[in-house]
């Protein structure tokens, strides 16, 4: 299991120029490491004195009881459902008429939520974004007949067609305009929309009132501009204290919110996925703001995220679309149940930041966005640093990289032909390595991996077979 890599160059912007360390070496170095138990006091002291211009932003809902128990596990059991699923995929609707009847017939009986669960499903699964018309802003029909007959449409179009059909059952809908923060978002740098540019809609149910967002339920459009079909059940009847983070009804009323939220606090606020609210994270650092800056005197920005140990997160750092190489460290902090994600820029301006993450137990692979801030530099500090790849597994077996420090690019220069990277370990953890050139070739006989029983380190040694790059990787496992 991979534990950390580091790059080996020939050159680079403040590089650590290295060989091996004799004893005196080792027992002289100081832990200035950005990790170091000092320098994360100091950053937390920090971080507790920036002064908070915005107020954290405390949103309810309006109703406390729509979200009962009662209601919470009707929603899951419904999407749970398979015959649902089964049912509604073997439907062929001629027109929008029989499509009706079918719904009115498969549901009598049935509870509103379920009800509504079999309209929102027919819709993802038969329903296309239509990413033409989005595009060149031609807008073909919309209503709900135009959608049926073509089977694509707009939000307007899925609205539209969401409130028809809750009409022909005789079930309370309303379709909201507002301002979303979806595809082509990032692109208004932060101005105010002039018109509201999305819709959805609201339904009753037992006299209380719900969201309803069949459009982003269905899929989404991904950075090619092709849609995906994807079906994601959060949309089906989410919480209004979420959904105000990406959704801004025109009209206030439609936020479901004890105190409504204006449309400054709305643009300032960060972008939440759904991931973010399953896997009950808690943003401690920014605090409901959607940019962030270097820490005062630092030169690396850092987000604190409270979560469960269960959960593990990754993160990446992009400027002007690319992804930093060394630019994102991410590390759990144990005794606060926190994650500290590290974020060092090599340049001036407006850089993303991604962050990912996944349920320990889960069996998926891949790793689901949790949240995206934009971290605005306005100028570098002297001092720069870099953080070397690493996985869960280094955190977790409690290794700490004693030499070298804050860089994840090693130089060699002046003769010198190889490299050495200190690691401490627990007693019971078995370091080795890997040396590969940039076409990914392992160098036979490039690396020597040995403890030094001694001193109680690890003495990992690089040795490069000739000039260019080369990555260094260190597994670790546990002995048994």
């Amino acid at each position: 299991m991979g534990c950390t890599t580091a790059k080996i160059a020939p050159q680079s912007p403040q590089p650590k120029e290295q060989q091996s360390y004799n004893d005196d070496d080792i027992d002289n170095i100081q832990d200035d490491s950005v990790f170091s138990p000092k320098n994360i006091a100091a950053d937390d002291n920090i971080i507790a004195n920036i002064p908070d211009k915005s107020d954290h932003v405390h949103i309810q809902v309006a109703d406390s009881q729509a979200f009962n128990d009662s209601f919470v596990q009707q929603r899951q059991q419904a999407i749970n459902n398979r015959s649902y699923q089964t049912t509604v995929q073997s439907w062929q609707p001629k027109s929008l008429q029989q499509l009706t009847e079918l719904i009115d017939a498969f549901s009598k009986g049935k509870s509103l939520v379920d009800r509504h669960w079999i309209i929102f499903y027919w819709i993802a699964c038969n329903i296309d974004y239509d990413t033409e018309s989005y595009f060149s802003k031609n807008y073909k029909d919309q209503t709900a007949e135009g959608v049926f007959r073509f089977k694509k449409g707009v939000c307007a179009g899925y609205a539209n067609l969401y409130k028809y059909l809750c009409d022909q059952l005789g079930v309370p809908c309303e379709i909201i305009s507002g301002y979303a923060k979806g595809y082509g978002f990032d692109d208004r740098n932060g101005a105010t929309p002039m018109e509201t540019d999305h819709a959805w809609n609201a339904v009753e149910i037992d006299d209380h009132w719900y969201l309803m967002e069949s459009t982003w339920g269905s899929g989404h459009l991904n950075d090619k501009k092709q849609y995906e079909r994807e079906l994601a059940s959060y949309y089906f009847l989410p919480r209004p204290n979420e959904m105000i983070y990406h959704h801004l009804p025109e009209d206030p009323k439609w936020q479901l919110l004890k105190s409504p939220i204006k449309m400054e606090e709305y643009l300032q606020m960060p972008k939440l996925r759904p991931l973010y609210f399953d896997l009950k994270l808690e943003l401690v650092n920014p605090r409901n703001k959607n940019v962030i800056s270097l820490l005062p005197g630092k030169s690396y920005a850092m987000v604190l995220l409270r979560a469960s140990r269960n959960v593990q997160l990754i993160a990446d750092l992009e400027f002007n679309n690319e992804k930093i190489d060394g630019g994102n460290h991410i590390m759990f902090d144990v005794p606060k149940q926190l994650y500290r994600c590290y974020f060092a820029p090599k340049k001036v301006g407006q850089h993303k930041i991604n962050i990912y993450g996944k349920e320990d137990a889960s069996d998926k692979i891949t790793y689901g966005g949790v949240l995206e801030l934009t971290l605005d530099v306005k100028q570098l500090s002297k001092t720069a640093v870099s953080f070397p790849k690493t996985w869960d597994y280094f955190s977790n077996l409690h290794l700490q990289v004693i030499s070298p420090q804050n860089t994840h690019v090693i130089t060699l220069s002046n003769g010198i032909s190889n490299t050495q990277i200190l690691i401490r370990t627990p007693e019971d953890v078995e370091l080795m390595g890997r040396l590969e050139n940039e076409a990914k070739q392992k160098i036979t006989g490039g690396h020597q991996i040995y403890y030094d029983r001694r001193k109680r380190i690890w003495r990992c040694d690089f040795a490069p077979d000739r000039d260019g790059f080369f990555e260094a990787t260190i597994f670790a496992k546990k002995d048994l």
